[in-house]
């Protein structure tokens, strides 16, 4: 036993320096997430030309599963920078940005679709300019939603942490220290107590993070509700609150002089007189287009300069592959994976609303803080630690394996709905509630006439990314490396898996990509998006 706790004990620097690796690549990919997602999202809500371009594009983008992006990380970061450890790095903080950024984009666009009428003419009527409008306009109508989102963004960052530490593509291998990588090796190995260590390093950074960041962020988010008239409401000190209060107790501040400006508070409304909008610009969606066509095509000039060799190899190796026994055998399995994934896929969303639903709403108006904590280090635990525990409880039960795919695909869903609840639970104007209550409405008929209607746009968000999620959770939940052993269903998911993982055929790896996005675009389009315009014109609050 000595020895073991004494193994342990030498463990702790080397988690300490991985964990350091790890949230710096978590800060750096989220800070690029919201400078895409925000002006992404108010272009995509602002201009109905943009949003019939911009949106199919974050459809496919959100439905391609992280080891779809491994080509364009080893192709573009990893290959130009001569696979040095910055290529690599650079990489990692890519494939982390695409697990974080488009949640946050969906939610800004749906937040600047759902602002109220009233706001826009007022905003006309006091003159503002396009910079003005979207300071004080657009900016504060999302930040409950890039709040809540971003909490589940983080977490989605560290969920797929360990497809972002290791990129592998057939033999070749590409890590970076992080404890994404420290916890896939020892679940690999069957190392359960390093395992269960690095999973408590993740968990300990995640509620340091929430304490000091997610918790006074929101707090802040609650002065950006849309309301009426200002609501009594009366708040408990939050966890965050009391920990200052506690260390201020106990940390001894030198006493400075204050300094009192008279007049200072009629500052705000001196420079709302003085405020001169700037002119308005208008910007074609033309010249959008020609800007964003440069852009691909210096990329792709840039990619064929310096590896024009990888690039031929590509090409020769994807025809050679259409020939192949193996790749035409796995091809006739794809629509019978597909069907699996779907109907997998259907039962995890039905399974996650119907728990997410309803703590949303308690965790919105009756929770605390400490509740928000532990949702969040829920949200943060990769799959991959996950294994050991579920794997040991379900796998030995009938359908064990069926129970355990299903488990694993709600991790990477039901997060993305309750956050997206949360948020539009959050979003109800205090005045709607108390007004309908002082009507006698109460329990079941306030829910089926005020909450369940005024949330649908928030429930539509958190279904399309839900589903994006869960698509993406495949990967890890179809395809299970657990102690040496493999545990498999048939899926898109698994396909992929062993396309990238073990055979390392980059032309089954695209065809799998392209009929899951396909797939994915088409629900979006026929289902999700309909259904989006549909809530939204019917229960917008004006």
């Amino acid at each position: 036993m000595q020895p073991q706790v004494e193994g342990l004990l030498n463990e702790a620097p080397l988690l300490l320096t991985n964990l350091s690796y790890s949230l710096l690549r978590q800060f750096a990919a989220l800070i690029l997430s919201y400078l895409f997602a925000i002006p992404y999202g108010i272009v995509a809500a602002r201009s109905r030309r943009a949003e019939s371009v911009m949106l199919p594009i974050l459809d496919i983008l959100q439905s391609v599963p992280i080891l779809g992006f491994f080509p364009v990380a080893v192709l573009f970061f990893i290959a130009i920078f001569g696979g040095s450890r910055l290529g690599v790095e650079l990489a990692a903080i890519f494939l982390i940005f695409t697990s974080q950024a488009w949640n946050l984009a969906f939610s800004t666009y749906e937040s600047v679709s759902a602002i109220p009428n009233e706001l826009f003419e007022a905003s006309k009527a006091f003159r503002l300019g396009r910079v003005g409008r979207i300071m004080r306009l657009y900016l504060p109508s999302c930040v409950p939603k890039l709040v809540y989102n971003g909490v589940m963004s983080w977490a989605g960052g560290w969920y797929f942490l360990v497809a972002a530490e290791i990129v592998t593509i057939g033999s070749e291998e590409y890590k970076v220290p992080g404890i994404g990588s420290y916890i896939a090796e020892a679940t690999y190995a069957g190392n359960l107590s390093h395992a269960l260590l690095g999973l408590g390093a993740l968990i300990f950074s995640v509620v340091i993070v929430d304490l000091l960041l997610w918790a006074p962020l929101r707090d802040y988010a609650e002065r950006f509700r849309y309301e009426a008239f200002t609501a009594q409401e009366i708040r408990q000190p939050t966890l965050y609150w009391r920990s200052l209060k506690w260390f201020g107790k106990r940390l001894k501040r030198p006493q400075l002089p204050t300094v009192r400006l008279s007049g200072l508070e009629k500052t705000k409304e001196i420079i709302s007189v003085i405020h001169t909008p700037l002119p308005k610009v208008k910007t074609p969606l033309k010249f959008i287009r020609i800007i964003l066509i440069i852009l691909i095509a210096a990329l792709v000039s840039l990619v064929l300069l310096y590896q024009h060799e990888t690039v031929i190899k590509s090409v020769n190796g994807f025809m050679g592959s259409l020939k192949d026994p193996q790749f035409l055998m796995e091809l006739s399995l794809l629509p019978q994976a597909l069907l699996a994934s779907i109907a997998r896929l259907g039962l995890a969303y039905v399974v996650s609303l119907a728990w997410t639903l309803p703590l949303a709403a308690w965790l919105a108006w009756r929770a605390r803080v400490a509740a928000f904590s532990l949702i969040d280090v829920l949200a943060s635990i990769p799959a991959t630690a996950l294994f050991p525990l579920i794997i040991n409880v379900t796998i030995h039960l009938p359908y064990g394996l069926f129970l355990t795919s299903i488990i694993l695909t709600m991790t990477g869903m039901q997060w993305y709905i309750l956050f997206n609840l949360i948020g539009g639970f959050r979003s109800i104007p205090s005045d709607m509630v108390e007004a309908a209550r002082s009507f006698g409405l109460r329990g079941l008929s306030l829910w089926r006439i005020v909450m369940l209607p005024s949330v649908m746009p928030a429930l539509i968000t958190g279904s399309i990314t839900g589903w994006g999620g869960g698509w993406n959770a495949l990967i890890v939940s179809e395809y299970i490396n657990y102690g040496g052993e493999i545990y498999s269903v048939l899926g898109l998911g698994s396909m992929l898996d062993k396309a990238a993982y073990e055979l390392g055929n980059l032309t089954l790896l695209l065809i799998i990509i392209v009929t899951m996005t396909s797939t994915i675009v088409l629900m979006n389009r026929l289902i999700w998006r309909r259904a989006y315009h549909y809530v939204l014109d019917r229960y917008k609050f004006e």
